[in-house]
Parts: C-alpha cells; structure tokens; sequence
C-alpha cells in the first residue's frame, strides 16, 4: 500500500496498524476534506430507491459535500446518473427531486439536453467557437441497482458494483430487498461526525447502557459479529430471552410476558419496523394466552410465518433467526440498519458540508410486499428542522441523545485514543480500516 499521509499532514490520523482510533479522525476539516478528495469519489454509493424513478423523466439528486448528480430515468426505461452542473458555466441543474419533462434545462441561459444527456439547443450558437458534441453534452457517472437501491459512483472505470459488495448480496437477498418498498422517510442534521452516527449503529456493545429496557427480552451477550473486506454484519439474539446481564431466573420468566415485551417495544418503539399488516398480526400474538408447553420465541415464529403467508409473502427459505431477529448490516460507507423478514429500517449518513461535527441523518423504514401487490404511494421526506425535538421512537430517540455529548467529547484535544472491543466493535474497527484504505492508501 503507498502511503500518502506524510504529505496531507495528517498521517497521525490513521488507524490502520494502531490499537487505537485518534479522535482528530471525527473533528478536523482537513481528514474531512481528504474523504471528498479521495473516499466519496471512490465508492459506490446510494443514491436513492427504484420506486422514485417511475415514469420517464424522474430525478433525483443526490449529494454528498462538493459532489452532486442527478439520477435520471430516460424514454427507454433505463436509468442514468449526470454529474449536476452545466457544461457551460456551471449552473446546478437539478434540487431535489421532480420530473424533467422530455428535456433537462438549465435555467441560466437556456441550454437543453435529452434525457440521454446529449446536448440538443445552445442558444446563438453560431457565436461560440466549434463546440464538441462531448464537451457540451452532460458528463455521465456511473450508475448501477441492487436490491431496489441505486447505486452510483463519481468515479471513472470503477469495479463492478456487485464486486465491490463482496459477499453482502448473498447474505442479504433471501430478504428480498428488491421487493420492498419505501414506507417512511425522515431526514434532519445531527451534532456529530457521520462517521460517530455509523459507529453508533455498527455495535451492539451500547445496547447494555444505551437501550437498557431491551434486555428484558433481548440477550444482547447473543449477538454474532462478521468483518468482510469492505463491509459488515452482526446478528443474533432474536430468540426472546432476558439477557444474562439481569441476573434473571429461567424459572422466573413468563413467557407470556416476554413475548409481549418484545413485541411491545419493537412495535413502540421502533415505529415503522414492521408494517401494517405485520401489525395486526402481532396484536393478535399479544392477546392470545401460549399454549402449553411452547415458548414465546416458538409461538411468536409461528404466528410470523402464518402473518406472511396470509399477506402473500413466501418466507419458506428463511431460517428462524432471520424471521425472529434479522440481521444488522453496513454497507460501507454509510448505509446500515436492521433488516428482518419482511423489512428494513434503514440509516443512510453523510457529512453535511464543510462542517465535520455534523452530519445530514436519514431514516428509512421499508417494507416486503408480494410481487403481485400494487405498489403503496411514495411517502414524502419528512425534514426535521430539530432532530431532538421529533420523536423518533425511543430507541432512536436514545441513539441520538448520545450524538453530542460523543461530538463534545471528541473535541477534548488531548484525550487517549479511542478504544475498542475485539468482539463486539470488529466492525467498528474494520469500518475505520477501510476508510484509511481510500484516504491514506490506495483503492478503488
């Protein structure tokens, strides 16, 4: 690996090698402006989910500091991704998202491309020198769907999407994420470092002081950690079972009251983790006494699989944890979330700006439907001006309390390095890793 830190003077950053990670990392511009230059533009990223683009036309920008394109859907159907800018003096050509109608135009002095990006009015262009049809014509990045996401990258030539996955399609398929759909969306800037809001969700270490009323039904201490070369997973512990750190009794526990507990507080306060129907099916589990002799997690399986088949949903490959608990995956760099049978609520997090103790915060719910389903409406983006004053549901609620008291700390100058858990943070540690691959090293 050619290292290049010498010369950025911020080679004191980097954690590869160290058994530590230096705080700097989360609070100076110049490691921020370093992921500009040499992470963002380097990685397949997410743009946006397929059901925004339904008719021809359809955009949707997608930024993240300095760079910005467009997502397009053009006439044949086929999606292309622009750099958003006008070859001729600059201007942003697309906010948000929205409809083109049969061409794109800048609103500046008029220049207009089709919906393939090629240039077709310059307005007195016979008073420009020769222009090449290339220079005039909107620069393309690559663009690329897994899942019922879109993915692009700002580079040129890079590898394949599906190589640069590695190993997450295979592991996240049977969940069918292609065939879920967006439910919910909420968008707002949080007081810390994106890269704070990843690791956050990337452990399940704080669940013990962060989400204490989870123990009740969930063994945190079950949880299974897996490192890939670009990304990670961990899972486990959706078998309802206090964990051991209570102290608990097996003789003690009702599992009437477990069961309810953990549907309780994954319908409360998680909202949107499980759809409608789901619900409903769920509600019934609540108030119907277990029969003898089965436990909450056999019951609650049970009524979970019976749920899918009568909504239409195959659920047969699935195995039990994958129904009961899920998993809770990172897509490097910034998407991850729990995902169960039947949906996913899903963080996307990017830097907001130039501004390194913030960041711009997404949440994602979506849901499975049947192939043969009509489609539910897209939900607006819900912007929350003040992202402690919404109520998240409490286990976001509590996630974000941390944020800025974790920002402020960082900010202590001459604080140790941070620590981290061999088991339980290795994706932490990895995430970290991989980013000082793009920064210091050499990707692609």
């Amino acid at each position: 690996m050619t290292v290049l830190r010498e010369q950025s003077g911020v080679g004191k950053l980097q954690c590869v090698g160290s058994d530590t990670i230096p705080r700097g990392r989360f609070t100076s511009r110049e490691f921020l402006q370093l992921e500009y230059e040499r992470l963002w533009p380097q990685v397949w990223q997410i743009a946006c989910r397929v059901e925004e683009l339904t008719e021809p036309g359809s955009f949707v920008e997608y930024s993240v500091g300095p760079l910005s394109l467009m997502v397009v859907k053009g006439e044949s159907g086929r999606l292309r991704a622009f750099l958003n800018t006008c070859p001729h003096r600059g201007t942003r050509l697309a906010d948000g998202c929205g409809r083109f109608h049969g061409e794109i135009r800048c609103r500046f002095h008029g220049w207009r491309w089709d919906l393939d990006g090629t240039n077709t009015f310059i307005l007195d262009q016979h008073e420009f020198p020769p222009l090449d049809p290339e220079d005039v014509g909107l620069r393309e990045a690559s663009v690329d769907i897994w899942g019922g996401f879109v993915f692009v990258h700002f580079g040129k030539n890079p590898q394949p999407l599906l190589a640069f996955l590695g190993p997450m399609p295979a592991l996240l398929d049977p969940y069918h994420p292609e065939r879920m759909r967006l439910t919910g969306r909420k968008a707002t800037i949080v007081p810390a470092n994106w890269k704070v809001v990843v690791d956050a969700f990337n452990e399940g270490y704080h669940i013990a002081a962060t989400h204490p009323e989870l123990l009740r039904w969930k063994d945190d201490t079950a949880l299974a950690y897996k490192v890939f070369d670009t990304h990670t997973l961990y899972g486990g512990g959706g078998e309802p079972r206090p964990s051991p750190r209570l102290g608990i009794d097996p003789e003690d526990i009702d599992q009437n009251d477990l069961l309810a507990m953990k549907i309780r507080d994954l319908v409360e306060n998680l909202p949107g983790y499980f759809g409608p129907d789901d619900l409903a099916a769920l509600d019934e589990i609540i108030s119907t006494p277990l029969p003898a002799g089965v436990s909450a997690g056999q019951f609650y399986l049970a009524r979970r699989r019976q749920g899918a088949i009568d909504r239409g949903l195959d659920w047969s490959h699935l195995d039990d944890e994958q129904v009961m608990g899920g998993d809770d995956p990172l897509l490097f760099p910034n998407l991850l979330g729990p995902m169960v049978a039947g949906g996913w609520f899903a963080y996307r997090c990017r830097p907001n700006g130039d501004d390194p103790s913030t960041s711009i915060f997404e949440l994602w719910t979506l849901q499975e439907f049947p192939e043969c389903a009509t489609p539910p409406e897209l939900p607006a983006i819900e912007w929350i001006p003040e992202c402690r004053e919404h109520d998240w549901g409490l286990v976001v609620n509590q996630d974000l309390a941390n944020f800025a008291a974790i920002q402020r700390g960082l900010m202590v100058p001459e604080g140790p390095g941070l620590r981290w858990n061999l088991r339980q943070e290795m994706g932490v540690r990895r995430f970290h890793e991989v980013i000082d691959r793009y920064v210091f090293g050499e990707a692609g």
